[in-house]
């Protein structure tokens, strides 16, 4: 019988230091992880022509339109003579 509550003891202790042990732990600066690690997403825009989606810094824009590549882009304006 003492054995047993010697372990459970044992266990006890050990699962205390490790809650303790994560309370005190405090993440460096650059060290996030999550679902918030990139906290400014970039934004995505549609191909008018095929209508895949692509990173703005990308895309190729004619006005209000843009294109995931100038092939589209030369396509489209030629098909729809904007």
């Amino acid at each position: 019988m003492g054995l047993i509550r010697l372990l459970i003891i044992a266990v006890l202790l050990y699962l205390a230091w490790r809650v303790v042990k994560n309370l005190l732990q405090t993440p460096s600066p650059g060290s996030q992880s999550g679902p918030d690690k990139d906290a400014d997403p970039e934004r995505m825009l549609k191909c008018q022509q095929c209508g895949v989606h692509v990173p703005a810094h990308e895309a190729f824009s004619h006005g209000q339109l843009h294109f995931c590549s100038q092939e589209h882009q030369r396509r489209y304006l030629e098909h729809h003579g904007d």
